[in-house]
């Protein structure tokens, strides 16, 4: 029973006892290798411990069996910056605003992606879409000052 494995994992998760976690989970891959949900469960395991490249292989199975999750992608997406593959993990980020246009976490990836590749222009409406629907939070607002604030720098060393 998929939910059970995977909840008994979250719990071991949740005790600090990540080894036995990872086991059910590969356990429970064996059992039933077709199964998405397990891949991304493990990968999200293995990224928390950062070990990123079993990580991004695991989740890279799970964006497979599992094609429409937004989270899967998201999630692969930020293994692979943080392994410093950027244009796979842009390529993931992409397609998991492409599923789920207008969610928030995925918004904010896009846009510190971009700043953090100084490409101030591609973040920007990310971080207007964003401070649209949250207007009174100053996380978006600030991110958006900072991105206008990085395309007005280099307006001016153009000039």
């Amino acid at each position: 029973f998929l939910p059970a494995h995977v909840n008994l994992a979250n719990l071991y998760n949740q005790l600090s006892r990540n080894p036995e976690a990872e086991q059910v989970l590969r356990n429970a891959i064996e059992k039933a290798p077709k199964e998405g949900e397990l891949y991304y469960s493990l990968g999200l395991l293995l990224a928390e411990e950062n070990r990123l490249s079993q990580a991004e292989a695991s989740l890279g199975k799970a964006a497979e069996l599992l094609p429409r999750r937004a989270n899967v992608r998201y999630n692969r997406g930020l293994a692979l910056q943080q392994m410093g593959q950027r244009p796979e993990a842009e390529e993931q980020l992409l397609a998991a605003n492409r599923l789920e246009p207008g969610n928030p976490k995925i918004l904010n990836a896009l846009a510190i992606f971009y700043l953090q590749d100084q490409h101030p222009k591609q973040a920007l409406p990310f971080a207007e879409q964003l401070a649209k629907m949250f207007p009174a939070a100053p996380g978006p607002s600030q991110l958006l000052q900072k991105i206008q604030q990085e395309l007005s720098s280099k307006e001016k060393k153009i000039r």
